[in-house]
Parts: C-alpha cells; structure tokens; sequence
C-alpha cells in the first residue's frame, strides 16, 4: 500500500494525527499490511501481539458474559487502534476482534512496538496518552449509558454509526453493517423488547427503517435532534 494513502488513514485519528512526525514516520517504518476476511484477528485470551490498526473494512470488537452471551459490542472504523493496552501491559486482549468482510490492517509487531517505546520516553509516553483517551472514551460511554433514555442512546448510536459507516442512497444514509437488533441491543445496553420498541417508533416517524442487518436513517437531522436533545444528566 503507498505510504501517503496509509498515512492519510491513519491521520483520521486525533491521536495519531498529533504524533512527531518523527514517531509517526518510525510507526509507518515498522508496521506491516495484514489482510483479514471474515476471520478472527484475535480472542479475547491471546496473549499480546503488538498494536493494529484498522486501514480499510469493519472490525467488530465484542466481549462475552460468563453466560456465553455478548455484553459489549463496537464496530472500529478505519483510522482506529486495537491491541495497545494488551501490548503494554502483557495481559491479554480481554475482547474479540473479528474482521467483518475484507478488511485491510496495519499491525506493529509485539517486539517491534517494544523497541519502539524503549527508545525514548516521549515515544512510551504517546502510547500511554493512547491508553487514557480510550478510558476517556470508555467513561464517557459509560455515562451516557447509565443516565440517558434508550431512545436517545440509539439516536447517538446510531448518528456515530452513520458518520463512520453510513453510505448514501436514494432511501437515505444506509448503515449495512450485518447489525442485528440484537447487536443494537448490546451497543446501547437494552433488551431486545426494547430495542425492537424502539426501532418501530424510528420506523413509525419516517426517521429510520430497520431491516435484517442494516438500518437506513431517512431523517438525519432527526437522529442528531434526538442524539442531542436528552442532556446526560447529572
């Protein structure tokens, strides 16, 4: 893959977008191409493998009860980092990660990243603030979780999905992303009553039609008024 296509990519996320070039140059020499297609990336007992970036395709990232059924779901989208607190700390991954389709990734190796950060404080350091704006991002998901309407959770859901996955069409911005209504479920945290509830209202309104494993939002400043318009509360 030519160097300035990946780095464009990559630049999508904020952090690696903020790096040194001389550290973001030293990641594009040491990282390597790995194609995936509808296949395990890892599970969530692996041992550490290094640091992946998604380049191009869908990885869903999903962990399971001690009852077998999915507690957490998120679909990565190109730009985005998988692996980094693993490689850190030596634990395993805690999460599978399964390539949706043809997927392209950027992977440093588990020796590779560990030469790279013992080079100098500064480069350890980039990967650590890596750390803390995911748990910035878990917290904040949290919070949204624990104190906002289901309806409004899926909006916002549903809004970030658009803005990463969505493609246009003449019915409106289609999100095809073999997402069940269970799936739906787990990302905003309710049962599937409820999110089969809450897609019929979308439906009812003329907002967003749901069918099987993708959902076509027809009013998207619908979706952003909803998204946006149930405060988390304090």
């Amino acid at each position: 893959m030519n160097k300035a296509v990946l780095k464009a990519v990559l630049r999508r996320n904020k952090w690696f977008a903020g790096l040194s070039p001389s550290l973001a140059d030293n990641i594009l020499r040491l990282g390597r191409i790995r194609n995936a297609d509808n296949s395990l990336i890892y599970s969530a007992s692996d041992s550490r493998d290094g640091l992946i970036a998604l380049v191009s395709g869908q990885v869903r990232l999903t962990s399971f009860s001690l009852s077998g059924n999915p507690s957490f779901l998120l679909i990565s989208s190109p730009g985005s980092w998988i692996g980094v607190t693993s490689a850190l700390d030596g634990r395993p991954y805690g999460y599978d990660a399964f390539a949706i389709g043809k997927a392209v990734l950027f992977h440093v190796s588990q020796e590779r990243f560990e030469a790279l950060i013992n080079e100098s404080n500064e480069y350890y350091s980039a990967f650590v603030r890596m750390v803390c704006d995911h748990l910035r991002v878990s917290m904040q998901n949290l919070i949204i979780l624990r104190n906002r309407r289901p309806l409004h959770r899926l909006a916002q859901e549903l809004q970030r999905l658009a803005e990463s996955h969505g493609r246009q069409t003449k019915k409106g911005l289609v999100i095809d992303l073999r997402l069940s209504q269970e799936d739906l479920a787990v990302m905003i945290g309710v049962g599937r009553q409820t999110i089969n509830r809450l897609l019929k209202s979308l439906e009812q309104d003329g907002i967003a039609t749901a069918k099987y494993a993708s959902v076509t939002i027809h009013d998207l400043e619908a979706i952003e008024r909803l998204s946006s318009s149930d405060p988390v509360e304090s």
